[in-house]
C-alpha cells in the first residue's frame, strides 16, 4: 500500500501542468536599455542540454543532476537524483543587478543557496522572497525571487550565472524561471552620451 502511494504521488507530481511563475518580482528596469530578461515556463532538455528560453534571450537552463526526466508539463523532475539547476548568460554582461525567480513543486528546492557567479566570485542575493503558494491537488506550488546587486564586484563584461538545487532530496519539480540583469553602460559608451549631451544643449541654446 506504501509502494502504491508513493508511485500516485509520484506520477502526480511529474504530471502537474502548473503553467508558469505566479507574481514573480519584476524589476522596474526590465525592457529598459541595457536590461536582459530571459523566461522559461517549460524545458526540453533534463540531461545537461541547454534549454533556450521561451521569451527574451541572452541566457540557457541547464540540469546537471543525475536521473532527471521532463514531465509531461513540461518541468524538470527529478525522478533519480537532485536536481543542480545551472543557468549562464550566452553573451558578456557588465552585470550591475539581477533578479532571479522560479517556482516548484514536491520536495523543496533549497532557497538558502542560491547563488550567482560574475567575475570569478559567487554572490548570495540582497533578498530573497516567497511569492507565492499554491496548491495543486495537494502539492504545493513555490514561487520565490531573489535580488542581487553586483556594482561591488565591477563593471567588467563577463558571463553571469546562477546556481540552485534540491540538495539530496528527489521527487523535487522545477516549473519555471525567469532571470533579469542589468548591464552598466561601457564607459566608451558613457563619453558618447555625454557628448550626445552636450549637442543637445548647444542645439537648444
Amino acid at each position: 500500500m506504501r509502494i502504491f502511494a508513493a508511485i500516485a504521488a509520484v506520477s502526480a507530481v511529474t504530471g502537474i501542468a502548473a503553467a508558469d511563475l505566479t507574481d514573480p518580482l519584476v524589476p522596474e528596469w526590465r525592457g529598459d536599455a541595457g536590461a536582459f530578461y530571459a523566461g522559461w515556463d517549460s524545458f526540453t532538455d533534463a540531461a545537461g542540454g541547454a534549454n533556450a528560453p521561451e521569451a527574451g534571450s541572452g541566457f540557457d537552463v541547464y540540469n546537471f543532476g543525475p536521473g532527471a526526466v521532463i514531465a509531461s508539463s513540461g518541468n524538470i523532475y527529478a525522478a533519480g537524483g537532485p536536481l543542480d539547476i545551472h543557468i549562464y548568460s550566452n553573451v558578456e554582461i557588465a552585470a550591475s543587478e539581477a533578479v532571479l525567480s522560479f517556482s516548484f513543486l514536491g520536495s523543496s528546492i533549497d532557497t538558502s543557496d542560491v547563488q550567482a557567479f560574475f567575475l570569478g566570485q559567487y554572490i548570495d542575493p540582497i533578498e530573497s522572497e516567497l511569492r507565492a503558494l499554491e496548491d495543486f491537488g495537494g502539492f504545493v506550488k513555490e514561487t520565490w525571487s531573489f535580488t542581487y546587486d553586483f556594482s561591488n564586484v565591477g563593471g567588467v563584461s563577463s558571463t553571469v550565472a546562477f546556481f540552485f538545487g534540491s540538495g539530496d532530496l528527489t521527487n523535487s519539480s522545477l516549473d519555471a524561471v525567469s532571470v533579469d540583469v542589468l548591464s552598466v553602460p561601457a564607459p566608451g559608451a558613457i563619453a558618447l552620451l555625454g557628448i550626445a549631451g552636450l549637442t543637445s544643449r548647444r542645439r537648444r541654446g
